[in-house]
């Protein structure tokens, strides 16, 4: 069933046999695979069932490192999470992810890609994806044509080059908060909490269990929850906060007695070239413009259900010591059609004047927000019609201009990290500070893969390059250090190791020392890939399932407690 947690009486204690902490893509696949079975199920969701400008606002902090989101808008904090935004994009990490790889400090899972690959396949049914399928003679066969054509990366003796084709997935996309609600609301053995905000864990006396979560509510009532079973999967940032902030028995907070905690956060940095042009762009721009895809899908325009991108291939990851990536176009005018719709998200998540103080944003921000707001609007309306117009006819006659946008696998870098600020929310918790760092190597990886990559494209004539580019290693390097973007994934922050000296959980997911916490979600990824995380936190909350569900029956010696206390 789902409850608001505002209607919860005042101190009201509720045991259950799995407490699942976070409503997204980890947290609802968890729920949903256990809805309709033996165990009682609580699940905590800090919004609500829409978005919602105050709620939002809870997940307020500060940036400290290089120029990023604000933190109250690189989230989504209502039902489903960060599904609630993403593009769909799915497809497994690579083998070489998973690998050891000597010119990449850091890396290595302790799971084996082959263990991941029966839950990849499941994940396909929870996403709302195709056949498990990613061979690209396979994709051709069925959506291939003059418009959808491969870019050609053979060689002329039919060897493969060094780069090579990955085909991506596209979920509808699955908004899981609404896909599944229905499933979580009719489970009689799953109560799903709305606006629960988890303010910490209480252990016992060694902390080595979680005896009880404290939830709180705006202007509301106060519970706990107690649980044989708890799972975090609160996202990157949040999950790290919750730690820290559980200090009662560990002073630096729980599960962080390496200091490991917040340690290794990472995005997945996006690096553009200067403009470029296809010399075939009627065959090839379909699968490969990113902007054109997304825009299509939002206005719901027939598009193909995959999308391309280039990838190093291993040898020459190998070769050059490169790490992971992945390459695709980016229209001209994308960027001010964005920043147009980011202007009137910001308008309409922003709370009230007289709460913007209470929820972490000054009154000067927030008039800034207002001021600044109209005038981005505007300044990106001829971006923004040229997006819808192009999105909607796309004249193949007319010539674009394009950047080649790398999305790169980052460095494993334990400097740049989520800690505590001096600054606290509405109930009193430290706000996060987020310090996102790249390393020299992030930078030089960008820089050489570019360069190898348009080299490679003029010397097949498949570009020409814009406004006289140089294919000088010094402008390619300029290019690599101007403005980094991002992708929105908040990762590495309680990441997965055998050892308790170099990671926070273990293979199982489980926090090392403590003995009935389970961490979900991105934040465990040792290393990050260079494709989208979501298939892979659905994959791990599936795995994770299975040997939550296989412990806790095997534990049972009594019948399960009841959900949800008497006193509701």
């Amino acid at each position: 069933m789902l409850r608001d947690a505002r209607h919860v009486l005042n101190g009201t204690h509720i045991d259950c046999d799995l407490c699942v902490i976070g409503g997204g893509a980890a947290g609802l696949t968890i729920a949903r695979e256990l809805a309709g079975g033996s165990l009682s199920v609580v699940l905590l969701e800090g919004g609500g069932l829409e978005v919602d400008g105050i709620s939002q606002a809870l997940y307020a902090g500060r940036n400290v490192g290089l120029p990023y989101e604000r933190l109250t808008t690189a989230r989504s904090r209502y039902l489903g999470g960060s599904t609630n935004c993403w593009g769909g994009f799915s497809r497994p990490l690579e083998r070489t992810d998973f690998a050891e790889r000597p010119w990449i400090p850091g890396s290595g899972w302790p799971i084996p890609r082959d263990t991941m690959m029966p839950y990849y396949e499941r994940s396909h049914g929870v996403l709302g994806l195709g056949p498990f399928e990613y061979d690209n003679d396979y994709w051709m066969e069925r959506v291939g044509g003059p418009k959808t054509e491969l870019i050609p990366v053979e060689n002329e003796d039919g060897s493969s080059s060094a780069f090579e084709n990955r085909v991506a997935q596209l979920s509808p996309p699955i908004r899981m908060g609404e896909a599944y609600r229905a499933d979580i609301g009719r489970a009689a053995n799953i109560t799903a909490f709305l606006n629960a905000n988890v303010t910490g864990l209480d252990t016992n006396h060694s902390a080595t269990a979680v005896e009880r979560v404290q939830v709180r509510t705006l202007d509301g009532p106060g519970f706990t929850v107690g649980a044989r079973l708890f799972v975090l999967g609160c996202g990157g940032i949040e999950n790290a906060r919750i730690l820290l902030l559980s200090n009662k028995v560990q002073a630096a907070g729980l599960g962080n007695g390496n200091d490991l905690v917040g340690r290794y956060f990472a995005d997945h940095p996006r690096f553009k070239t200067s403009p470029i042009r296809l010399t075939r762009q009627g065959h090839h721009r379909t699968l490969y413009d990113v902007s054109l895809c997304l825009a299509r899908r939002r206005l719901r325009r027939p598009h193909p259900s995959i999308a391309l991108a280039l990838s190093p291939t291993e040898e020459l990851q190998q070769r050059h010591a490169l790490p992971n990536s992945r390459t695709y176009l980016v229209a001209s005018y994308h960027s001010g059609a964005l920043d147009a719709f980011k202007a009137m998200r910001d308008l309409r998540l922003l709370p009230s004047r007289h709460r913007c103080r209470r929820f972490g944003v000054s009154e000067d921000e927030a008039a800034s927000l207002l001021r600044n707001a109209g005038p981005r609007i505007l300044r990106s309306m001829p971006q923004l019609a040229h997006a819808l117009f192009d999105s909607a006819i796309d004249p193949g006659w007319l010539p674009r201009r394009f950047t080649l946008e790398t999305v790169l696998e980052p460095v494993p870098n334990p400097e740049s990290r989520v800690t505590l600020d001096h600054a606290t929310d509405p109930f009193g918790r430290n706000l996060p500070k987020v310090d996102w760092r790249l390393t020299a190597q992030d930078r030089w990886g960008a820089t050489e893969t570019q360069r190898l990559l348009r080299e490679d494209l003029l010397r097949r004539g498949l570009i020409t390059l814009e406004d006289g580019g140089s294919m000088g290693e010094k402008n390619m390097g300029e290019a690599a250090m101007a403005d980094v973007g991002w992708c929105w994934h908040h990762m590495g922050t309680t990441r997965m190791h055998d050892s308790p000296r170099h990671g926070v959980v273990d293979p199982d997911g489980r926090v090392h020392g403590v003995g009935n916490l389970y961490i979900a979600g991105s934040s465990v990824f040792p290393t990050m890939g260079a494709d989208h995380p979501t298939m892979t936190i659905v994959a791990l909350a599936l795995r994770m399932t299975d040997r939550i569900l296989a412990l806790l029956q095997d534990e049972r010696s009594s019948p399960p407690a009841p959900a949800v206390a008497a006193s509701l």
